[in-house]
C-alpha cells in the first residue's frame, strides 16, 4: 500500500478540475434559493454584539471573547462572524451565509481527502477508491439534512469545528502513512500540529475535542496493531485516554457537574441516555432517506424515553445498536470501514448525545458524524457485492443507483433551501413538519404580534399550551400577558391573573424566564393593559417559593425583570431591594448594576451607590465602551455631588 500515489493525485487532470467545477457549481446552485433568507431564531441574540460594534458601543474583544452560547466561549467562530461584519458593516445576511456555504465546501473538499485516505489503506484499488470517495464527499455535500445548519448562520460554529475536525483527522493520516517510512516531519506533525488543530476545532465549538478520539478510531481500525509505533501508542495515550480517565475521575467526585444541568429540564439523566439511542437511529432516517416530519428544524417536543418499554422503540434501539456495534467489532478485520465509520459516528456524537443536559435533538449535531454513517455504508456495500462487483451488470447497477441516489439527495437539498427563501416561507415550511413544536409556536406568536394579530397570537399560544409539558403551564399565562401588552388595544381579562397565581409554582424555566423579560419591556414601553405590580407581586411569590438556586439564571433573571416592573409602577424602593438581591445573585452582572446605582441615587443611596460603583468600575476600560462611559458619569455624579447632594 506504500507505493500508492497521493490523494492530491487524483486532482491533478484537467478533467477531474472540471468535475469539481461542476460539484462546486451544482452545491452553490441547490443552495441559492436560500442564501438571501433572513436572521432566524438564536442568530438574533448571538450576534446582537455585531451590531454594537458596527455601532461602535463594543471593542471587537466584547464580539470574540464574551460569547456564552458555549463554556468555551467559541472565540474562533465568534471572529470569523466579525470579518463577515467588518467587510460588510450592514450586516446583509447574504455574506453569512454564503460564508457558511463556502465552509460547507470546504468541508466537502477535506471529506473527499479523507475518504481517499481511508478507502487507500485499506487497499481499495486506486480508481475505485478515487470514484468511492467522489461519492462519498458528494453524498456528504448534498445531504439535505445538511440545510438546516448550512442555512441557520449561528450554525456555523457546529461547520468550523467540523472543517478543523476534517483537517485535523487528514493531516493525521498523511502523517500517520509518511510514518511507516521513517519521516521526522510526519512525527512532529502528529505530535504539534494535530493537537493545533483540535485546539482550533475546540475554538470553534466545544464539539472540536473530539477530533482527537475520531483520530485514534482511524488509528486502530485501519493501522495493524502489531506494526504500531511506540510514540503512537503514548500520543493517544496522553491526548485520549488520560483526558478521559480525568474526566470520568472528575464526575465521579463532582457528580453535581453534570446532574445539574438537569434543574432546567423536563427530564432526568437517566431518561436522556434512554431516548438518545433513538436520536441517532433517527438522525441516521433523515441523513439516508430525507423524507417525512424529521426534516424540520424543530425537534424540541421529541417524545422522552420514560423506561426501557416506554416507548418501545427505546428497547428497539438500544438492542439494535449493541447489535451494530458487535458486528462492528467481530467483523473489524473483514470489513474495517464499516467498523470505522459505526466508530466514527458513534464517536462524533459522544459528547452531544452522552450524560451532559442539553437538549434532546438538533440536527447540526449531525453535521460531520453523517461522513462517518457513509463510510460505514459504503464498507457493507462494497462487502455484499465484492464477489460479483467485476460483473459488468453489477457495475452499471451500482452505477446507476449511486447517481439517482446522488441525484435524489441534490434535489431534496435544492427543495430544502427553497424553504429558508424568506420568514414567511420559511415558519410555513416548518409548520408543515412539526405544528405542534412549542418553540415553533412561540416563534409564530411573535410574528403574529408583529402584526398586530391578537387573536392569532392568542390561538399559537394555546396550540403550545396543549402541546407542551406541566412545567410550561406557567409560561403560556406569561405569553398571553405580553400578547395584550404588545398589541395594547384591550385590557387582559380578569381570569388571568387568579390563572397565573394558580400555575406559578415549581420551577421557573427558560422559557417562562423569556417571556418574562419580553413582558417587563412591554410594560417599561408604556402597557397600560397589563396591571404591572399585580403580576410582578405574583412572581415575586414565585421566586420565593421555587426549588432551583437563587443563582441560576431563569431565578435571578425573572427576580430583575419583576424589579423593572415594579420600578414602572413608582414604587422605587421596593424596585430597588428586589433588583439587588438580583444582581448580588447574579454575581453582581453589570447590566443589573447600572440599574441598581440609578435606582439607588433616585433614592438618594450614597452608600448603595458606591458600593456598586466599586464593582461596576473592574469592567472599567473594558470591551464595553458604553458601561465604561456609564461608570465614568456615575463617577463623575459622585464627585459633583449630583447624587444626594453629597459634595464629596
Amino acid at each position: 500500500m506504500s507505493n500508492q500515489p497521493a490523494p492530491g493525485a487524483f486532482l491533478r487532470p484537467n478533467r477531474n478540475w472540471l468535475v469539481a467545477l461542476v460539484i462546486v457549481s451544482l452545491t452553490i446552485a441547490m443552495y441559492a434559493p436560500g442564501l438571501h433568507g433572513p436572521y432566524l431564531l438564536d442568530d438574533i441574540g448571538n450576534l446582537k454584539p455585531l451590531k454594537s460594534w458596527v455601532d461602535g458601543t463594543l471593542a471587537w474583544q466584547g464580539v470574540v471573547l464574551d460569547n456564552r452560547s458555549g463554556p468555551g466561549g467559541r472565540p474562533l467562530s465568534m471572529l470569523t462572524f466579525l470579518v463577515n461584519a467588518w467587510f460588510d458593516p450592514a450586516l446583509d445576511t447574504l455574506a453569512f451565509k454564503a460564508t457558511n456555504l463556502a465552509i460547507h465546501l470546504a468541508c466537502g473538499g477535506l471529506a473527499l481527502v479523507l475518504s481517499l485516505f481511508v478507502f487507500q489503506q485499506v487497499g481499495i484499488e486506486r480508481r475505485r477508491g478515487h470514484w468511492l470517495a467522489t461519492f462519498v464527499a458528494v453524498a456528504w455535500l448534498w445531504l439535505p439534512m445538511h440545510v438546516s445548519t448550512v442555512l441557520y448562520v449561528i450554525q456555523r460554529m457546529a461547520q468550523l469545528a467540523t472543517l478543523l475536525t476534517f483537517a485535523t483527522l487528514v493531516t493525521y493520516m498523511a502523517a500517520r502513512r509518511r510514518m511507516v517510512h521513517g519521516s521526522r516531519a510526519s512525527v512532529a506533525a502528529v505530535w504539534i500540529v494535530v493537537p493545533i488543530l483540535t485546539l482550533l476545532a475546540t475554538a470553534a465549538k466545544e464539539t472540536g475535542v473530539l477530533a482527537l478520539p475520531l483520530a485514534a478510531a482511524l488509528e486502530y481500525m485501519l493501522f495493524p496493531d502489531r506494526a504500531r509505533p511506540r510514540n503512537i501508542k503514548i500520543f493517544f495515550g496522553l491526548t485520549v485516554a488520560l483526558p478521559i480517565f480525568s474526566a470520568l475521575l472528575f464526575i465521579l467526585f463532582r457528580p453535581d457537574w453534570i446532574l445539574g444541568g438537569y434543574a432546567a429540564r423536563d427530564f432526568t439523566l437517566v431518561q436522556r441516555l434512554l431516548t438518545e439511542p433513538r436520536v441517532l437511529w433517527s438522525y441516521l432516517q433523515t441523513t439516508f432517506f430525507p423524507v417525512g416530519p424529521r426534516m424540520g428544524l424543530f425537534h424540541d417536543n421529541y417524545p422522552v424515553s420514560i423506561t426501557l418499554g416506554t416507548p418501545i422503540s427505546t428497547l428497539l434501539s438500544l438492542i439494535a445498536w449493541i447489535c451494530v456495534v458487535g458486528v462492528a467489532i467481530m467483523w473489524r478485520r473483514r470489513i474495517p470501514l464499516f467498523t470505522l465509520g459505526v466508530a466514527g459516528y458513534l464517536i462524533a456524537h459522544a459528547l452531544e448525545a452522552g450524560p451532559i443536559g442539553l437538549e434532546l435533538y438538533f440536527e447540526h449535531r449531525n453535521y460531520g458524524a453523517a461522513l462517518f454513517a457513509l463510510i460505514a455504508i459504503v464498507g457493507l456495500l462494497r462487502f455484499i457485492v465484492t464477489a460479483s462487483i467485476e460483473k459488468p451488470r453489477v457495475r452499471r447497477v451500482l452505477l446507476a443507483c449511486g447517481t439517482t441516489c446522488l441525484a435524489i439527495y441534490g434535489l431534496g437539498t435544492w427543495s430544502q433551501a427553497e424553504g429558508w427563501k424568506d420568514a414567511q416561507t420559511f415558519y410555513s415550511t416548518q409548520y408543515g413538519y412539526n405544528p405542534d413544536s412549542p418553540r415553533l409556536l412561540s416563534n409564530l406568536t411573535g410574528h403574529a404580534l408583529a402584526a398586530g394579530d391578537l387573536e392569532g397570537a392568542l390561538a399559537y399560544i394555546a396550540k403550545g399550551e396543549r402541546a407542551a409539558p406541566a412545567s410550561e403551564q406557567a409560561t403560556a399565562t406569561i405569553w398571553r400577558f405580553v400578547a395584550y401588552c404588545t398589541v395594547n388595544a384591550k385590557p387582559a381579562p380578569e381570569d388571568m391573573y387568579g390563572e397565573f397565581q394558580a400555575r406559578a409554582r415549581g420551577r421557573i424555566t427558560t422559557y417562562a424566564m423569556v417571556g418574562w423579560e419580553l413582558l417587563a419591556e412591554r410594560i417599561s414601553e408604556g402597557c397600560k393593559t397589563v396591571n404591572g405590580p399585580r403580576v410582578a407581586l405574583i412572581a415575586l411569590q414565585w421566586l420565593d417559593a421555587t426549588p432551583q438556586p437563587s443563582v441560576d439564571q431563569p431565578v435571578w433573571r425573572t427576580r430583575y425583570n419583576s424589579g423593572r416592573i415594579i420600578a414602572e409602577s413608582g414604587n422605587l424602593a421596593v424596585a430597588r431591594d428586589v433588583i439587588k438581591r438580583a444582581w448580588i445573585d447574579s454575581g453582581r452582572n453589570n447590566g443589573i448594576g447600572v440599574i441598581l446605582f440609578q435606582l439607588d441615587a433616585s433614592l438618594n443611596d450614597i452608600a448603595g451607590c458606591r458600593e456598586v460603583l466599586a464593582f461596576l468600575s473592574r469592567a472599567e476600560g473594558g470591551a464595553d465602551r458604553r458601561l465604561t462611559l456609564a461608570i465614568r458619569t456615575f463617577r463623575e455624579a459622585l464627585e459633583n455631588g449630583a447624587v444626594g447632594g453629597d459634595s464629596k
